[in-house]
């Protein structure tokens, strides 16, 4: 390798180098985030509050694992100008929706799994400019995929380590040599309830509704974006009249939006969702609470962009409700897009 590239660039791969002999080198996500405090940025990610705790890397690699089958953790340590979070076998700063509000300013991360999986991202103001697997850096996503081309060009992604080389380009963003610094002394740790996924376009928004009556995906085929959501809306609120929460203000705000047409807090919804989810995990088991998040999780499904989309999606998420029947579902969306 040192006879293909310049020595500048072979100290910086090595001194990345140190990464896969230290305790997250398997799979882990270190995300920078310029600016802000710890709370700001870990709330960003989704960290539950009233739960954080002091811990060193191994206690925290150790939590993390223990807790693995109920929810992400986080751990922050401030760098300068930058605040560094790391996760041990996690992926949330690789994640748009957690990118998204974390980027204020700046934000990079590296991530990386055992399965030889990598992402390496780069977000300014709360968009996606630049995202690429590290073993494909020539096939590269966001707003300004070239944006980083003057910094990642005459590194080696075909010869040498790719964490070391993502690592190293973070390093060349950020001011920050890679360094096994980064995981010493006490880390401010939380449990994470994440953010829900985007609303994002679906390619066959159909393929949700796979077990209806072939009479209904017919009917939505040819219906328009009006009785789309229309539909939506009343099925929203069969949902949550069917899953008892009817008094949850949010969910309720929601339901009425839809059918009034007036604009959806999505910010508010996604917060509900999110909520409820932790409450799902760390709660003690409760089938009612579980009922709340699935009766959210459809609701916000109807709130979709796409009129298509948003009925196929609340029809889907709709069946993990219980007491819901595909059969009433059927014929109340029969009847809301009848001529």
């Amino acid at each position: 390798m040192k006879g293909d590239v310049g020595s500048y660039c072979v100290s910086e791969i090595e001194r990345a180098g140190w990464v896969r002999r230290s305790i997250i080198q398997e799979a882990a996500c270190l995300t920078f985030v310029r600016g802000g405090d710890l709370d700001q940025v870990a709330g960003a990610f989704g960290a539950v509050a009233g739960f954080g705790r002091e811990l060193d890397v191994d206690e925290f690699c150790e939590e993390a694992f223990a807790n693995q089958e109920k929810h992400p953790m986080v751990a922050l340590k401030q760098l300068g100008d930058w605040v560094l979070v790391i996760e041990d076998s996690g992926l949330q700063g690789q994640r748009p929706e957690v990118l998204r509000r974390a980027a204020e300013t700046d934000a990079v991360s590296v991530f990386w799994d055992g399965g030889g999986m990598t992402r390496f991202s780069h977000a300014v103001q709360g968009e996606l400019r630049t995202a690429f697997e590290a073993v494909l850096p020539e096939f590269r996503e966001g707003t300004d995929p070239d944006g980083l081309e003057e910094l990642r060009g005459d590194l080696p992604w075909s010869q040498a380590d790719p964490v070391a080389l993502m690592l190293a380009l973070a390093g060349r963003i950020t001011g920050l040599p890679p360094s096994p610094g980064w995981l010493a002394g006490r880390l401010r740790t939380f449990p994470v309830a994440p953010w829900p996924d985007d609303l994002v376009p679906v390619a066959d928004p159909l393929e949700q509704v796979a077990g209806y009556p072939p009479e209904l995906i017919s009917a939505l085929r040819s219906a328009g974006a009006r009785p789309l959501r229309r539909a939506a809306a009343v099925i929203a609120r069969q949902v949550i009249v069917t899953a008892d929460c009817v008094d949850h203000p949010v969910l309720r705000r929601t339901a009425c939006c839809l059918s009034t047409g007036s604009p959806v807090d999505h910010a508010e919804l996604a917060a509900a969702v999110r909520e409820l989810s932790w409450r799902s995990v760390h709660s003690r088991p409760c089938s009612k609470t579980r009922a709340h998040l699935r009766a959210a999780e459809a609701v916000r499904l109807a709130t979709h962009s796409d009129p298509l989309t948003a009925l196929a999606g609340v029809l889907g998420a709709a069946r993990q409700v219980r007491g819901v029947e595909i059969g009433e579902l059927a014929s109340i969306v029969a009847t809301e897009l009848a001529p």
